[in-house]
């Protein structure tokens, strides 16, 4: 084992090779070294991205100190861009930091196009304003969120996430901004594709090639329960009209067909397969969340600016309307869950499935190459490494369209909103708070608390929640004046746990988003630390 792979082990059983080369090719800008900024660089130094920018204009102050870990003593009245910067380096070596010590607007007027050179900004501890501002211009941003990680082939325009995070005292909200994210690995709990009910032909020979009356005893109960499944699935099809069961009772009658066969209460592969019966007889089709990405006109419409996600599944589309090919699904994805069997059994076993699966690729890889050729690009462009992955997991494929900071002020979704406040228990009236503590700032040039006497300023952020949900058509007094007490009572301050916490949620889905692997929340996180209480809102 070599350094790089003892050192990253655990997180590469997690996200494999390709996952941490889409990190360590990563830059991440933070703006604001706040004590939730630096926990989630924390979390993603520590697995290696590969650099990182802290934009802070502050110096470092008592309240610094006593609310952020990663700020001591020896920072205080200096930089703290650079002292966070100094002091989140030492934790891995492997990745570089940088400071700049100004304000974010100011470097964004010495260089519109700063934002452009990063993977992700976040940013904490900012005026609205200031966020559209941002989130406007990482929108617009060229670099797709649509192309794989670490691939040479063509990525199109790409546009950086945005990723805004708010705490204050026991309550924290992070918001993810990015036109749209492809997920091709999402991480499904089972990627087995068995075709019990459509079996192809070398699947189907395998199965005849057990006799289940002259087999010993040794042998009869480590037939595969594939072969078993096949067995009883064609018997019934056979005396069915080629249907496969369908009701409840269907199924329970095929399992009571596979229990029959057993010769005594030990056959566990005989269990295997009836345990498998109602999962065997759910029809072989193209997910309907698959068939909408092949109608989507990001697939309809290649261009040479498309991502490899669209051209790779234009190329899948056309192999699953080939049914000389495809028999109408999708690519095979080759793999076969753990079985009682005898070595040999198995392995021929997986070695036909994993045959079909290639077959599949080549397929599929022409597809791309002819698709790669009408577009004017490089062949070979998109690699052989990408295609099989993508075919492996083309059931689960996942296309998140995150809406805009600026159609979430501009075009509120009132009738959610509404439901999601008629709900007692629900965190959503944090968001509110938070949305309303913004306006108190445009009125009054500083957050709910952050005056002399907090408590003047109850009645004034609640006269803020009322005229935002008067605008949204909502009658007041649904937030309790409660929670606006406590929001004025925290003055904006930020309490090292909560930061701490919020800092590992969004750590977790910047890397999802940053590896395309796993499925990242759609939009916005709320945390209430006082019931310890959450939950994701796409506002």
């Amino acid at each position: 084992m070599d350094a790089k792979t003892q050192k990253y082990d655990r997180q590469l059983r997690l996200w494999g090779n390709s996952g941490q080369d889409a990190l360590e090719s990563a830059h991440i800008l933070l703006i604001n070294a706040t004590a939730v900024g630096c926990e989630i660089l924390k979390n993603l130094v520590l697995p290696g991205i590969g650099q990182f920018t802290v934009v802070d204009q502050g110096t470092v102050t008592q309240n610094d100190i006593g609310s952020n870990f990663f700020l001591d003593y020896e920072s205080l009245g200096k930089s703290r861009a650079e002292r966070a910067c100094g002091l989140l380096g030492e934790l891995n070596e492997d990745v570089k930091g940088h400071w700049v010590a100004k304000d974010i607007l100011t470097v964004l007027k010495e260089n519109p196009g700063y934002l452009a050179q990063f993977s992700m900004v976040i940013a904490s501890d900012i005026t609205r304003e200031t966020a559209e501002k941002i989130a406007a211009l990482c929108w617009v941003n060229g670099h797709d969120a649509n192309a794989n990680p670490g691939s040479s082939s063509p990525a199109g325009k790409k546009r950086t996430a945005f990723v805004w995070v708010k705490t204050v005292g026991l309550v924290g909200a992070p918001r993810i901004a990015v036109p749209e994210h492809a997920i091709v690995e999402t991480h499904p709990d089972n990627v087995a594709d068995l075709r019990i009910d459509t079996p192809f032909p070398e699947l189907s020979e395998y199965a005849k090639s057990f006799n289940f009356e002259t087999q010993d005893g040794l042998e009869f109960g480590h037939i595969p329960y594939v072969a078993i499944l096949l067995k009883y699935m064609e018997e019934w099809k056979q005396a069915h009209g080629g249907k496969i069961p369908s009701t409840y009772a269907e199924k329970n009658q095929l399992k009571a067909n596979i229990r029959s066969g057993m010769r005594s209460a030990d056959d566990e592969n005989f269990e295997e397969a009836i345990n498998s019966v109602l999962r065997s007889c759910q029809p072989t089709v193209v997910p309907s969340a698959i068939k909408e990405l092949f109608s989507d006109s990001k697939c309809e419409n290649l261009t040479a600016e498309s991502s490899n996600f669209w051209i790779l599944t234009r190329a899948v589309r056309d192999f699953v309307n080939d049914d000389s090919k495809s028999s109408g699904l999708l690519p095979l994805s080759g793999t076969i869950p753990d079985m009682k069997a005898q070595t040999d059994s198995y392995v021929t076993l997986q070695s036909i499935y994993k045959t079909k699966a290639k077959q599949d690729v080549q397929e599929v890889s022409k597809n791309v190459e002819s698709l790669l050729e009408s577009l004017g690009l490089a062949p070979g462009s998109i690699s052989l490494q990408e295609i099989e992955s993508f075919c492996k997991y083309s059931a689960f494929l996942k296309v998140i369209r995150y809406r805009s900071l600026e159609d979430e002020y501009r075009q509120p979704k009132t009738n959610n909103i509404a439901s999601w406040l008629s709900d007692p228990d629900s965190v959503f009236p944090h968001y509110v708070l938070l949305r309303a503590s913004d306006s108190f700032y445009d009125d009054h040039g500083r957050y709910p608390g952050e005056g002399e006497n907090w408590e003047d300023d109850v009645d004034q952020l609640q006269a803020n929640v009322n005229t935002l949900l008067q605008s949204w058509g909502i009658e007041g007094n649904t937030i309790s004046k409660d929670l606006t007490h406590e929001i004025c009572r925290y003055g904006n301050g930020s309490i090292h746990n909560i930061a701490s916490f919020i800092g590992g949620v969004v750590s977790q889905e910047i890397i999802k988003l940053i590896t395309h692997q796993y499925i990242p929340m759609d939009n916005t996180f709320i945390f209430d630390g006082a019931r310890s209480v959450s939950a994701v809102f796409a506002v």
